[in-house]
């Protein structure tokens, strides 16, 4: 059984690092890529944004965060099925894990964030559609269901997944739109579904001066206790190697500039972590991948 930990519980010794390793708590850690508001110029102290963001209890996994700003309107990524290995399964063969391919974003309303993409989160071992948020429920023109029938068992044919996340707001309302797309081998598109999700005018979305969404988007991959409860954060040896390429915003390259917060969680459990527009980039450009595997048992 893992520990669980509160914010209350964290190691301050570290607060104020801008980048480098990180410790959190016993032998919980990681790594600060990037810290920094850089329309405001200025880099920020592990204490002032990326902390109270820490899941401890979450498995490895890596999280990057765009500028918060109004500037950009959708991000999205292709990921390519065959370059996807996973292990989601204990020593008694259950499920034991869920594992998260997403973009998303961050904002200051009361549905303030969102996760949508690719899952494994079934008792079946099978990709599929997914989107959550913080007090969303289903999505308004789909079921929860219907998402969850978008999968790699109904269309064994699919090569590709295409996940384009777009946000928009009016006078009225605000709104985020999950597109999501099959494509086989040529990148031809075979299936397609776009749950809307849409709320009065501020309920998601603070505005910039021009009226426009002020957000942060976000992308992470992860492989979470299937249970939901932290205490089941174990070394129970289950991996996930993931990768997304084509990284875009407005259709074109999420760089390095785009990029303010970048850190990672757990990194004994990671046994490579790549970053687009951060370091070295042995996958090519345009590409975020992770290597992870659940060996240590450090919570």
């Amino acid at each position: 059984m893992s520990n669980i930990y509160t914010t209350n519980d964290l190691d301050n010794s570290m607060d104020d690092i801008i980048t480098g390793p990180y410790h959190a708590i016993d032998k919980v850690g990681g790594y600060i890529y990037r810290s920094r508001e850089s329309i405001y110029g200025y880099d920020v102290p592990l204490k002032d944004h990326i902390k109270c963001m820490l899941e401890l209890c979450a498995g490895a996994h890596y999280y990057a965060q765009s500028v918060y700003s109004d500037l950009y309107s959708e991000s999205s990524t292709l990921i390519d099925l065959r370059e996807l290995k996973i292990r989601r399964r204990n020593e008694r063969n259950q499920p034991c894990r869920n594992a998260y391919l997403c973009l998303g974003y961050v904002s200051g309303g009361k549905y303030w964030h969102m996760d949508t993409g690719l899952a494994n989160n079934s008792e079946e071992d099978y990709w599929s559609a997914f989107a959550w948020g913080s007090h969303y429920g289903q999505p308004d023109n789909y079921s929860n269901e219907d998402l969850n029938a978008f999968n790699t068992k109904n269309y064994p044919n699919a090569r590709y997944f295409r996940n384009t996340f777009r946000v928009g707001g009016t006078d009225e309302s605000d709104s985020v739109t999950c597109i999501y797309e099959f494509l086989d081998e040529n990148k031809n598109v075979i299936a397609f579904i776009a749950p809307e999700f849409k709320r009065g005018h501020g309920e998601i979305f603070t505005r910039g001066e021009n009226s426009r969404p002020m957000l942060r988007f976000t992308r992470f991959m992860s492989m979470v206790p299937r249970s939901g409860k932290l205490s089941d954060d174990d070394a129970d040896e289950t991996y996930l190697f993931g990768v997304m390429r084509d990284l875009r915003l407005d259709g074109t390259n999420w760089t390095e500039d785009r990029l303010d917060y970048a850190w990672s969680v757990q990194g004994a459990n990671i046994l490579d972590l790549q970053i687009s527009g951060l370091g070295g980039n042995p996958l090519g450009d345009d590409v975020d991948y992770i290597n992870l595997v659940h060996r240590y048992q450090l919570n």
